[in-house]
């Protein structure tokens, strides 16, 4: 569902491309290449990492000067080759700093903790938990650090414009590394990632769209580098073969035993973005790519949807819910837009991938808020929008929705007690209620109120009542069709 990285302001995106990346380049190479691909080591992306004006100093190199001088011809010669593939000009040279392995982790998390409030990585997690998505024993920010450990292995930083590398890495498994990184560093020096990347809270999904435009950027390029030699470039590769190559990905490596949201949303904006881009490619090459850059898309359905974003398709303001019916005490954690990229992974937690994908199609706006009561008492709503039906049901998508939801929500989580239209709930014990409603063109989803402890438990502090009359409230609002 919706984590930072699917979100575009995670520090989960901050992660990811060994298992991503050694299984894209290998199955690429494999069509038509009779030379086997070097196998990529874990990298870190930077597409929601931005320019921070109080970052640390770089640190020195924690190897000897000689293999320092060596890894930084290296970022050299990787750079030029960068450029050239990918056609941007490389305005000034990356520093490179060679760090051991726990130095590397010890940095992230300074960046982490720079760059996004600490609160906000708490709450992405507390909606993952009221959902069921993860358990609430679970601690999502030492578990995603610790999954971060077992692939680190370099990133650049665009607060300092330096290439950080791990110590333990051999010249030919650096190869795909700096290949991706240094389009980000081109993509630093000539549109200022780390300004367009800023944390900006309410703005989830747009966050989301520009970092698929930067890993998919980044992913397809290095692809082109990794296989320059057998004269094919990642266009060649079948988007179905691409696809399923990076899903299998999720399920192999250490990172296999995460919470399948966990994993969804950490391959999305690679998985998307660089469909994304391959679009954009065969339709003008890199020049349409660097056009992208300068008119970014704005939601995750344009960055699904070509059409959308050649239309310029913007995205439907839908109002904060509201929370009348749980009574007084009642405080605003935190609000976002989810998009379609968001509904999609929420929904594939309950259904096949591909009926999650038609079914969070034709979104047209949303906005969830987590909602808490004192100091250890949680609620979550969520409205999404459909956009208006063909014909004479405006309310076509969303009553499809409503539709093909229920039953396997009911299959995996419990059977629901239906209410007036098109309207049910589901108890849970420890959880609080799951209600779902279908108003117009209004999908609606509400969690809690639950109750949680330091040790890990929880509560259910309310029941489907309570839940009909959350509902009740939130379709009284929706508007005409």
């Amino acid at each position: 569902m919706m984590t930072r990285s699917m979100r575009g302001r995670t520090f989960l995106s901050v992660f990811l491309f060994s298992s991503l990346g050694a299984a894209g380049v290998g199955g690429l190479a494999g069509c038509g290449s009779s030379k086997p691909a070097p196998q990529p080591v874990a990298v870190v992306p930077v597409s929601t990492a931005p320019a921070a004006p109080t970052a640390a100093p770089a640190p020195g190199n924690d190897v000897s000067p000689e293999e320092a001088a060596k890894q930084q011809r290296l970022i050299a010669r990787m750079l030029k080759k960068v450029s050239g593939v990918r056609g941007i000009e490389a305005k000034k040279e990356v520093p490179g700093r060679t760090l051991a392995r726990e130095k590397l982790l010890a940095r992230v998390k300074e960046h982490v903790a720079r760059e996004i409030p600490p609160a906000a990585i708490r709450d992405e997690g507390l909606v993952l938990q009221l959902l069921g998505f993860i358990p609430m024993a679970f601690d999502y920010e030492a578990e995603t650090f610790g999954l971060l450990e077992a692939q680190l292995a370099g990133y650049y930083e665009p607060a300092d414009r330096t290439m950080y590398m791990a110590a333990d890495l051999d010249e030919e498994n650096a190869q795909a590394t700096l290949a991706h990184e240094l389009v980000h560093a081109l993509q630093d020096q000539n549109w200022d990632l780390g300004t367009r990347s800023k944390y900006k809270p309410g703005h989830g999904d747009e966050s989301a769209a520009r970092s698929a435009l930067a890993e998919g950027d980044a992913t397809s390029a290095m692809l082109d580098v990794i296989i320059s030699e057998t004269g094919r470039t990642a266009l060649d590769m079948p988007e179905e073969l691409f696809s399923a190559t990076i899903a299998q990905s999720m399920d192999k490596g250490p990172g296999s035993s995460a919470p399948h949201v966990m994993r969804a949303s950490l391959i999305a904006p690679y998985l998307d973005g660089t469909l994304f881009v391959h679009a954009l490619r065969r339709k003008g090459g890199w020049e349409a790519v660097n056009r992208a850059w300068e008119k970014p898309p704005l939601t995750s359905e344009q960055i699904l949807h070509l059409d959308k974003y050649e239309s310029h398709e913007p995205a439907i303001d839908v109002g904060v819910p509201t929370r009348n019916a749980l009574g007084a005490g009642w405080t605003e954690k935190e609000n976002d837009v989810y998009g379609e990229l968001g509904i999609r992974i929420t929904f594939a937690e309950w259904m096949e991938p591909e009926k999650a994908a038609v079914v969070a199609a034709h979104w047209g706006g949303d906005k969830g808020v987590l909602l808490q009561k004192g100091n250890n008492e949680f609620a979550f709503g969520w409205r999404i929008r459909y956009d208006r039906g063909p014909g004479k049901n405006p309310a076509a998508y969303a009553e499809r929705a409503y539709t093909a939801l229920l039953p396997p929500i009911e299959a995996k989580v419990g059977p629901a007690k239906k209410g007036p239209g098109q309207t049910a709930c589901i108890a849970r014990k420890g959880l609080g209620p799951l209600g779902l409603a279908r108003k117009g063109r209004d999908l609606l989803v509400v969690v809690g109120p639950t109750e949680t402890t330091q040790a890990g438990a929880s509560k259910e502090t309310s029941d489907c009542a309570v839940v009909q009359k959350w509902l009740t409230e939130l379709s009284a609002s929706t508007p005409a069709p």
